[in-house]
């Protein structure tokens, strides 16, 4: 088994940090370089960002977000949120992000995964996959859950494998903001041959569910942000709760 990480993820519109139940009724929350900060001092493994409005406008809050973000924080910074070109990525990386994480661009052009491990390796790219069930079927959706690939989790999954990318990220569109749980079922959709690391989101309200997801074999990282965004579990509380369960955990 991998060793966890424990990864809180950032959503930012503009300016400010939002959280919403299953990407609908986004509400503000707060700073997200304050947040960031937060997660950083409670033991953090990685911080993933996502911009939900990803506008030319708004790249240019985000740019100075993860520049103030990456001044005084030394673990991985994740950046993604409609990068669709070389150049937005050399952006974020002047800016301080380490890995950059692709959805809609990937979804509708397979070759810009390519083109991009060309220029900056496999090892930059998270693959994110915001995944619906539609009529008992999980698809992959894109532009913030809001529109569909029609095409199937688990086919995505093996196409991603096979190119090698450097870390795929499955979220739950149904379980988000929903602290019921991680969505098992989805991640049935993985196959044992899946050799790239998973990290997993979307669902989770208490320090049980990331007890439950921790047992599955190919998880590499937990995801999640209400249940920290409100306080009602801490970053080192969580990875204490892991610890005493024997669950090996990034120290």
């Amino acid at each position: 088994m991998n060793k966890l990480r424990i990864i809180p993820k950032l959503e930012v519109k503009n300016s400010n940090l939002i959280k919403g139940l299953q990407y609908e009724g986004l509400r503000k929350i707060g700073n997200p370089v304050e947040y960031a900060n937060r997660y950083y001092e409670e033991g953090a493994d990685q911080i993933n960002i996502i911009d939900i409005v990803s506008s030319l406008y708004s790249r240019d809050n985000l740019y100075e977000i993860i520049d103030k973000i990456t001044e005084n924080i030394f673990i991985p910074i994740c950046v993604g949120g409609g990068i669709q070109s070389i150049e937005h990525i050399v952006k974020l990386l002047n800016c301080g992000a380490d890995r950059v994480i692709i959805n809609s661009a990937a979804l509708r052009n397979s070759e810009f995964l390519k083109e991009v491990a060309n220029i900056f390796g496999n090892q930059f790219i998270s693959v994110s996959i915001e995944a619906k069930k539609i009529n008992n079927e999980y698809f992959c959706m894109m532009d913030h859950g809001r529109e569909n690939s029609n095409i199937k989790v688990a086919e995505w999954i093996k196409h991603l494998t096979k190119n090698n990318v450097g870390e795929i990220i499955i979220n739950s569109v149904d379980n988000d903001g929903m602290e019921c749980g991680y969505d098992f079922s989805l991640f049935d959709q993985m196959s044992e041959d899946t050799k790239c690391p998973i990290v997993i989101s979307g669902g989770a309200g208490n320090i049980s569910h990331f007890l439950e997801a921790a047992k599955l074999k190919l998880i590499s990282g937990l995801c999640a942000s209400t249940i920290f965004h409100f306080n009602k579990l801490k970053v080192v509380d969580l990875k204490q709760g892991l610890k005493k369960n024997k669950i090996e955990i990034v120290e």
